[in-house]
């Protein structure tokens, strides 16, 4: 009788000693060589873009990566993690495609020094940027583009992405939701060029 006590003790003493499990990290990424082989800089000028401001809506500033169980409600993940700030990690991806597509390395993300000349000037309203576990990843944006000293507005646009996941994992997430990030800034980029035609 008492040795099934002892190792009933022994046996709860190990679950309560129990560690969980390590969060595993995730990070976007600038868009892959193919995406990038699709679009060709039609412009021969070194412009200069300015990058922001950026906001993202509010349910999306956590460290937990967010999916979507239906219309009206999401899900936190327990150990599946953005491995720094989403919102930073999102516009060093986005400032990147960006560069890359018009072939400049003149690409400032806001706040610039007041005497950088900037030829153009995106900002933007992330709605939505989540989606679910094995099916689709919908990433909705508000953005302007600006141009020229005063800034004016170019073009105002309303963009909606929804791209079907390869798998229902988190990794296949999160690379479907830089495959969108792309999408978006190929859109981005081709308005700039039809600014400058």
């Amino acid at each position: 009788m008492s040795a099934a006590i002892i190792c009933s003790v022994l046996f709860i003493l190990c679950g309560c000693s129990g560690r969980s499990p390590e969060p595993r990290l995730y990070m976007l990424t600038p868009a892959s060589a193919v995406e990038r082989e699709q679009v060709s800089s039609k412009t021969d000028a070194k412009i200069s873009v300015g990058i922001g401001p950026i906001k993202i809506a509010d349910y999306l500033n956590q460290k937990n990566i967010i999916t979507r169980t239906n219309d009206n409600s999401i899900n936190q993940a327990n150990y599946d993690q953005w491995s720094g700030s989403l919102k930073d990690n999102l516009i060093t991806v986005f400032s990147e495609n960006i560069g890359y597509l018009l072939k400049t390395d003149s690409i400032f993300v806001y706040p610039w020094r007041i005497f950088i000349p900037i030829d153009y000037q995106v900002t933007m309203d992330i709605i939505r940027f989540d989606g679910r576990l094995g099916k689709d990843v919908v990433l909705v944006a508000r953005w302007n583009l600006l141009k020229g000293k005063e800034k004016d507005i170019t073009v105002t646009k309303r963009s909606e992405i929804r791209i079907q996941t390869s798998a229902g994992s988190y990794e296949a997430l999160v690379k479907t939701l830089s495959k969108a990030l792309s999408m978006l800034s190929t859109e981005i980029v081709n308005t700039i060029q039809d600014a400058e035609n």
